[in-house]
């Protein structure tokens, strides 16, 4: 199991604010590599951001990560599900929007059924999600 890296900084951002990825990832000190999905650090996941064009459910309470099958999507994926402790979660609501930060969540259940899978999927978009991680709000 991965333990989460904690942020360098404190976490300035605001629930229900607006900020833009490279904000985003500065805030959390990621690494500037894919996957986008993941802000992650010397491989260790530290923040999820979820655009609801691919994870549909991204805004669900519990939210929903539908991870891909494409480059090193199943890895992160992997290493997402393994995470413990709190993940600040980001989530942009149109292609090329903003991210509206949602507030820290945690990892609480994966699946890589594909019969949980299977009707998640949404032709022609969305037709290859290797893993579903539900991820439940920590309480302010």
């Amino acid at each position: 199991m991965t333990e989460s890296a904690e942020p360098s900084r404190p976490l300035p951002h605001v629930i229900g604010e607006a900020y833009s990825f490279d904000e985003v990832r500065a805030a959390l000190g990621g690494d500037n590599k894919p996957p986008s999905f993941v802000i992650h650090r010397e491989g260790a996941v530290i923040g999820v951001c979820l655009g609801t064009t691919w994870n549909p459910r991204a805004e669900n309470d519990p939210c929903e990560v539908w991870v891909g099958r494409k480059g090193n999507q199943s890895e992160w994926g992997i290493k997402l599900a393994e995470t413990k402790g709190p993940l600040p979660v980001y989530v942009r609501r149109t292609e090329g929007g903003p991210w509206f930060f949602k507030g820290l969540y945690k990892v609480t259940d994966q699946t890589t059924n594909p019969a949980d899978i299977r009707p998640r999927l949404m032709p022609p978009k969305i037709v290859a999600v290797a893993q579903v991680i539900l991820l439940s709000k920590i309480a302010d």
